[in-house]
């Protein structure tokens, strides 16, 4: 090791080596950002990838007359941030989402600690949304039998979109009540953060699961009519509320997965359990749920206070 080192110092010496920090320094900028997104491209799902790709463009298309990552100071960094909200005056998580990226770009060029100094707007912190019991039964009345069941299946386990599009029949274990959200690396799915779970699931749920009709030669649960993956389900759910005569605004499969997590969590299962259930990486993601219950009017009309809501509502 000591040789190596003593070896690597005098090709540098020569001029035969360069520091990789050098090497880092002296790379153009687009060069950098293609170097990036190649390695985003075999670590990362093809959606970040998206991701990526899309906010490092827009950082590439201001810096334009950059030559190296070094010529980017803080200041340059605070006017991009700047130009991201008068641009197309995104919320202020869309700001913080796209720096986070672009610090993460300059980590790894030997920028770390450059963002540092930005003043990042205050995140919003949006209050979940779900589905109250009328909106569901009016969905549900308008549902096919197949369409119940594809629902359902969303409403009961939070799981997300692509999960359910990628569901095999394998996945399902009727005898222990749980279905799987499994990797299917020949179709190129992977559950979030390469991680694979276990959900405990209502038996009603899979009494319609059994009821369903299975497609020969198909392992999927929901496939397409022409036995592929059905990549249709939201524009499902919006026919399923124009048949209804709902507003179709109102209804999308992410609502689903937030109606799921906080009635999991008020029907009194742990922050712990719903996390694993949810697949989500950090505790106060799922804490995000806890959020108190809507349907409280009628039990907050007949509170009596002696001498004052009497009164009032006798008067008004």
């Amino acid at each position: 090791m000591a040789h190596r080192r003593k070896h690597k110092l005098e090709d540098r010496a020569l001029g035969l080596a360069q520091d990789p920090a050098q090497e880092i320094a002296k790379t153009p900028l687009h060069v950098a950002v293609k170097r990036y997104l190649d390695v985003v491209e075999g670590l990362k799902k093809p959606n970040t990838l998206r991701k990526y790709k899309a906010v490092l463009n827009r950082f590439l298309d201001f810096f334009a007359d950059r030559a190296t990552v070094k010529s980017i100071t803080a200041d340059d960094l605070n006017d991009y941030m700047v130009h991201l909200k008068r641009k197309k005056n995104p919320g202020s998580n869309s700001v913080i989402h796209n720096m986070i990226i672009v610090a993460q770009f300059l980590k790894k060029q030997g920028r770390g600690g450059t963002t540092r100094t930005i003043d990042l707007p205050q995140a919003v912190t949006s209050l979940p949304i779900e589905y109250t019991d009328e909106e569901l039964k009016e969905l549900f009345d308008a549902c096919t039998v197949e369409e119940r069941a594809i629902f359902t299946r969303f409403l009961l386990t939070g799981m997300r979109d692509k999960e359910v599009v990628h569901l095999a029949w394998s996945d399902i274990n009727f005898a222990l009540n749980t279905i799987k959200v499994t990797a299917k690396p020949e179709l190129g799915f992977y559950p979030k953060r390469w991680e694979e779970r276990e959900i405990p699931v209502p038996r009603p749920l899979l009494q319609l699961l059994e009821k369903h009709p299975r497609r020969n030669g198909c392992r999927l649960v929901f496939p397409s009519p022409a036995g592929n993956r059905e990549y249709h389900l939201l524009d499902k759910c919006k026919a399923v509320a124009r048949r209804g005569e709902l507003n179709e605004d109102k209804f999308n499969l992410k609502t689903f997965r937030s109606t799921y997590a906080t009635r999991m969590l008020r029907a009194g299962f742990d922050v712990r359990t719903v996390q694993h259930w949810m697949g989500h990486k950090s505790l106060e993601t799922t804490m995000r749920y806890l959020v108190p219950a809507k349907d409280v009017h009628e039990r907050l009309d007949n509170i009596q206070i002696a001498g004052i809501l009497s009164s009032v509502a006798l008067n008004a």
